[in-house]
């Protein structure tokens, strides 16, 4: 074996390890924090499916200086209740590879952010990253450059509520 690694079958999934003393007494179990989300089992959505989202409270906004994914955000509870939201919409498929079609609406007395960084926020929940201390798998999309339209709005209300509608767009473009 390459590089003294040894591979130990753990219920069907093999693990590499460097170290050659490896016995199975030394096997522990790790939960993962944060949690980077299931890996799916069923296939992505079909293009032009659409699902529809409403989540109590503001939406994860972007924050440049210190990342919304972090657990110690103040914030982190709106980055995590939508994606925990979206993972459950996504009923365990996979993320869209192609286009897709971002629509939010924010319901709110004022605003506390502006739009921008409210769609910002809410893109980067709904896609994959890393950073030093976290992995987060994607969840509607790989990536928010996939994000190629959308609408974003505001509407005064007395409850704090956002509806977000993804919707994935065709993958091939028609010729003319």
């Amino acid at each position: 074996m390459a590089s003294g690694r040894q591979e130990v079958r753990i219920p069907s999934a093999p693990v590499l390890v460097e170290n050659r003393e490896f016995s199975v007494s030394n096997i522990v179990m790790v939960k993962l924090s944060p949690d980077p989300g299931a890996l799916p089992s069923l296939p992505s959505p079909r293009e032009g499916e659409t699902i529809r989202l409403t989540i109590d409270g503001e939406p994860p906004h972007k924050d440049v200086h210190f990342s919304i994914r972090n657990l110690k955000h103040r914030r982190y509870e709106s980055f995590s209740k939508l994606r925990n939201a979206a993972i459950d919409a996504m009923k365990g498929r996979r993320w869209y590879d192609g286009p897709v079609q971002l629509d939010i609406t924010l319901f709110a007395p004022t605003l506390q952010k502006n739009l921008i960084d409210y769609m910002g926020g809410i893109m980067d929940t709904l896609d994959g990253s890393h950073g030093a201390t976290y992995t987060y798998l994607p969840v509607a999309y790989q990536d928010d450059c996939q994000v190629v339209t959308g609408q974003t709005k505001f509407v005064k209300s007395k409850e704090t509520k956002y509806q977000l509608t993804i919707t994935f767009l065709s993958k091939t473009r028609s010729r003319r």
